[in-house]
């Protein structure tokens, strides 16, 4: 009987084994770093790297705190990358474009998405956000007609797409600002975090 329910038991623990990977797993993608100019540039050939004060060891960033410049590849193969952040100029507005406030400042996030999937990607599935990163703050969203790309349609296997949002931040709340995006097709992890980027407007 004890070797009975010893298997039993056994058989029940493997048999949850699926399930509690399955809940587990909850990563989206892999983060994709750009080269800091510290990174890119070789020591020169006359320094001995022996003798180099090796830096402190930091804790690695988390694969969804990414910075402008940076790409997340989602495990089919998508990548997205934030290219800029930038501040908007009068001769991006149009005659019809809602302008920022003056006591606003009007910007501009920049991304590329390449569709590194199978199969064509409805980008109507997907949604971003920008928000104050320097001391919180909201946003609001704006229209500038010269330079804008709206997000929307379908983007073939092998393609690139960029894409442009606009939006209005408080003077007071500084010049940094956090940019998430969220996936919301039939290959999104509702339970994994949204990959989000932080930059400064320039």
């Amino acid at each position: 009987m004890i070797r009975l329910r010893t298997a039993l038991a056994a058989a029940a623990a493997v048999a949850l084994l699926p399930l509690t990977a399955a809940c587990g797993d909850s990563d989206q993608g892999t983060a994709e770093r750009a080269a800091t100019g510290e990174q890119a540039d070789a020591a020169p050939a006359d320094e001995d790297p022996a003798t180099e004060e090796e830096p402190a060891e930091e804790e690695p960033a988390e694969d969804t705190e990414l910075a402008v410049g940076d790409g997340f590849r989602y495990k089919d193969g998508v990548k997205i990358t934030v290219t800029k952040v930038s501040e908007l100029r009068a001769s991006d507005f149009g005659e019809y474009d809602t302008k920022p406030e003056a006591d606003r400042t009007g910007f501009r996030v920049s991304w590329d998405i390449t569709n590194g999937a199978k199969k064509p990607m409805d980008l109507d599935a997907w949604g971003f956000d920008a928000q104050g990163a320097s001391t919180g703050g909201t946003t609001e969203s704006i229209s500038a007609e010269n330079g804008s790309r709206m997000m929307a349609g379908r983007l073939a296997p092998g393609k690139t797409g960029r894409f442009t949002a606009e939006y209005a931040l408080a003077k007071s709340d500084g010049r940094d600002i956090v940019f998430t995006m969220t996936r919301m097709d039939e290959n999104a992890d509702i339970l994994a975090e949204d990959p989000h980027w932080t930059g400064s407007i320039k």
